[in-house]
């Protein structure tokens, strides 16, 4: 399965790949993400939770990364099984930074590209909606990642307004006293109900542009 997609985080490209780099803290990004302590050979085991109702599935398996700071890019390679009909992923995920000329404050347009080899049930998932839960995933991913970013950037200072001319110049707030950005909670499992609804969707959409609905 071949998925191409883009998003945008806040912060400069040199800055936002070094953020890509702290693996733990991107795994809090992505939903249903698991992640273990790193392997002396510098993969990362761990896996995905998918939740089918109250019931939870654990998708194991590890991944490595690899980042080229200069070049702004970098890729993740992973593998991964459960024990639910042969279920299994593997799959190569490329990104390349770059400055986003449509935001008005320092941001970086993230470019993905991803091909995935799915084994078992999840071939069949592949078919049916596979690019469209891409979609949804990296969606969430990107809102994920943009609210953890947003804690790093420097808090815009206001521009006071003149004050009269008879009354006194207030004196700036201390740095304590400006608002912390909350603490973003580690993504959820992964919801298998939300994803078919995805699937649903798009499959609407589809029948909506073969017959002209809504158009």
């Amino acid at each position: 399965m071949h998925f191409e997609g883009e998003f945008s985080v806040p912060g400069k490209p040199a800055d936002v790949i070094r953020r890509f780099a702290d693996v733990p803290r991107m795994t809090t990004c992505m939903p249903g993400a698991v992640l273990d302590p790193q392997n002396e050979d510098g993969s990362w085991p761990g896996g995905m939770v998918v939740s089918f109702g109250p019931k939870k599935i654990k998708f194991n398996g590890k991944a490595t990364v690899d980042f080229d700071f200069d070049a702004l890019t970098g890729s993740v390679h992973g593998r991964g099984a459960a024990d639910m009909r042969a279920a299994r992923i593997g799959v190569k995920v490329s990104f390349a930074l770059r400055d986003d000329p449509a935001s008005a404050t320092p941001a970086t347009l993230v470019k993905v590209v991803s091909d995935a080899e799915l084994g078992g049930v999840l071939a069949d998932f592949a078919r049916t909606g596979g690019i469209a839960v891409a979609n949804a995933i990296m969606a969430d991913f990107a809102k994920r990642a943009a609210a953890e970013f947003a804690k790093d950037e420097p808090v815009a200072e206001p521009i006071p307004e003149a004050p009269p001319l008879a009354a006194p110049t207030a004196a700036a707030p201390p740095p304590s006293a400006r608002p912390i950005p909350p603490q973003l909670a580690p993504a959820p499992a992964l919801s298998a109900g939300s994803l078919v609804w995805v699937v649903v969707k798009a499959y609407l959409a589809r029948f909506g542009r073969l017959f002209g609905i809504g158009r």
